[in-house]
């Protein structure tokens, strides 16, 4: 149903997100955006260039909605907040159709310079240099976007598949209880595992 007729760009944002939502990623038209605010296309061109820049708008958007555990807490340890750091990421990704997609094609590729002198700045204190610290966020943003992707994408729910054969019995048991554990519990284990993973770039 169209919406009251607005064209600011916080209206196209969240008209955008709307659509997304609905249609998701590949659907997402310049043309559904514009009858979900009643107005023409054209319109849209007012406030951004191209779709390019009003998907990088609705990333920025996604994040700044969901992604609330962007800072380290006082007293906090590195893991800790490297750990907050990714799950804060990945419910904001979850929270819309094709978030991971959606923040692979047009998301910022460094984050708020506040953001981001306090996050490296706070690795430095823990023993990191600035360039380790920048590559541990590389590593676990790009682990948290490529394994919330996956699970957005699987056709067939990310279930790990073995041939229904007798000695694939114990592999298939194992893939079941892997399953049931869900995806919320094998992300933490490999982020656990990267996260442990990067204690030998401290003091290096």
């Amino acid at each position: 149903m169209p919406q009251q007729r607005r064209t600011d760009r916080a209206a196209i944002v969240a008209a955008s997100i709307a659509v997304l939502d609905e249609r998701g990623l590949d659907k997402l038209s310049l043309h559904a955006v514009a009858a979900r605010l009643g107005v023409r296309q054209p319109a849209l061109y007012h406030h951004f260039k191209d779709k390019g820049a009003i998907l990088s708008a609705v990333a920025a958007e996604v994040l700044e909605r969901g992604h609330t555990d962007r800072l380290p807490e006082p007293g906090e340890d590195w893991q800790a907040f490297l750990t907050r750091n990714a799950h804060s990421l990945r419910r904001a990704m979850l929270a819309v159709r094709d978030g991971a997609r959606l923040l692979a094609v047009a998301g910022p590729r460094a984050p708020e310079l506040g953001n981001a002198i306090a996050q490296v700045s706070f690795l430095e204190q823990h023993g990191f240099t600035g360039a380790d610290a920048v590559l541990a966020f590389v590593a676990v943003s790009r682990y948290t976007i490529g394994a919330t992707l996956e699970q957005q994408t699987a056709s067939d729910g990310g279930e790990i598949r073995f041939p229904d054969t007798p000695e694939a019995a114990h592999l298939i048991e194992v893939a079941a209880e892997v399953a049931r554990l869900g995806p919320e519990h094998e992300f933490a284990v490999g982020l656990a595992a990267l996260v442990s993973g990067l204690s030998p770039l401290r003091g290096r």
